[in-house]
């Protein structure tokens, strides 16, 4: 309904304004890891994709703070697992005899 809308707004047809479309557009937002371990947009934000998210009411921002926020999470997530392997490496070496 609001990619609809928004359609109505805009000159001419454009083709990107459909839901299959639209989300073929949105799923080219990605997170790329950093060496120093950090995430980030892949790519800038494409006018085309700009147009999608006002639909919504989204703006580019809105997509760098989420990006930002599943970045640590994400970082998050892995932090405590490598905790427990290092752990486990230390109480294992601990029992083994010599």
């Amino acid at each position: 309904m609001l990619l609809r809308k928004r359609k109505a707004k805009i000159p001419g047809k454009p083709n990107y304004l459909c839901v299959p479309a639209a989300l073929k557009e949105l799923e080219k937002i990605e997170l790329i890891r950093q060496p120093n371990g950090n995430y980030k947009l892949d790519h800038a934000v494409t006018a085309t994709q700009k147009v999608i998210l006002g639909a919504f009411g989204l703006d580019k921002e809105w997509i760098k703070t989420q990006a930002r926020l599943i970045g640590k999470d994400i970082q998050n997530a892995a932090m405590p697992e490598e905790q427990k392997d290092d752990e486990e490496n230390a109480e294992n070496a601990e029992n083994i005899e010599y």
